[in-house]
């Protein structure tokens, strides 16, 4: 223990009941990716266009047209993907 810097009695104890706690709070905490083919294709196409215009071979693509049935689906996985003002790039 001396060679990983450890010295007072019962610090590994420590170490390893808090480790304990994170593993339990973690368990239940769950993160879920979107992956809609139909958000991600919209979001794909638009950058594709973006990238063309700005090499000077096509005119400004128009913001994304989405379905009303996707359009709260497809701003949230853009303000998740694109954090902050990024946002606004596609969203308008």
């Amino acid at each position: 223990l001396k060679v990983l810097g450890i010295q007072r009695t019962g610090t590994v104890y420590l170490l390893s009941k808090e480790i304990e706690k994170l593993e339990r709070a973690s368990v239940d905490a769950v993160t879920f990716i979107e992956h809609s083919p139909y958000c991600f294709g919209k979001i794909l196409d638009y950058l594709r266009l973006k990238q063309l215009q700005s090499r000077g071979l096509s005119k400004e693509p128009p913001l994304p047209k989405v379905c009303d049935m996707q359009k709260s689906r497809f701003e949230k996985v853009v303000r998740y993907y694109f954090p902050g003002d990024s946002a606004k790039f596609i969203l308008g």
